[in-house]
């Protein structure tokens, strides 16, 4: 409560930003706060005698977390590819929280753009014609499609070639190009995307990344 406020009463987040947070807010900071504490990125310090689960310090994991400024595996991953990609997710899901005009536009756009450039930046053209498996496809114009891609990331990011996984790379291909059809025709729609239909596609299609490219997933 001292940090999201109440409606009678400002919080840390309202004298810090210079902002007024509303209920829509408020409880989008507690669901926020409830994250960090279940990450590990802040902790109870249990040293106040009368409520000693109510105050909290930062962790080790955290402070490394907020120099870095990435907050899970997945930003791990797309830190080490370009920082960029890092930018355009977190710009995805703040257009999603934001209350301007067009802001869920922005966030089915920005949801578009971090699969296509982590795809191209992660799988170069030249990388993929190097391969010894790489066959131009004719129905892409320059031979390379999003398949080429996601199977060389599942090679370089999961260092599995069999059978089994390169069955997987393919699945998540179909599934990353329904992604981003439904994306894009969310961003190009005369009317605003429903604001769950957004948020339920940037999430599947960071479950889709996370298990092109992350081994343990």
């Amino acid at each position: 409560m001292t940090i999201i406020g109440k409606s009678f009463h400002s919080g840390e987040l309202e004298r810090h930003f210079g902002i007024g947070v509303n209920k829509d807010l408020r409880f989008i900071a507690d669901q926020a706060f409830e994250e960090l504490k279940n990450d590990g990125m802040i902790k109870p310090t249990y040293n106040d005698i009368s409520d000693p689960e109510s105050w909290f310090e930062i962790t080790e994991k955290g402070v490394n977390a907020l120099e870095r400024k990435i907050l899970d595996d997945l930003d791990d991953v797309l830190m080490n590819i370009d920082p960029h990609l890092v930018e355009i997710r977190d710009g995805a899901w703040s257009a999603v929280t934001s209350n301007t005009p067009d802001a869920l536009r922005q966030a089915a756009h920005s949801g578009r753009e971090l699969i296509e450039q982590t795809l191209r930046i992660a799988a170069p053209n030249e990388e993929i014609e190097n391969q010894d498996w790489y066959t131009p496809d004719s129905s892409s114009r320059n031979g390379i499609t999003r398949r080429h891609r996601l199977k060389l990331i599942m090679i370089k990011y999961r260092q599995q070639e069999s059978k089994t996984y390169l069955k997987i790379a393919e699945k998540a291909c179909e599934l990353i190009l329904e992604i981003d059809r439904k994306l894009q025709s969310m961003s190009h729609d005369s009317t605003s995307p429903n604001r769950m239909d957004v948020e339920d596609s940037l999430r599947t299609a960071e479950t889709t990344l996370r298990r092109v490219f992350i081994r343990n997933v």
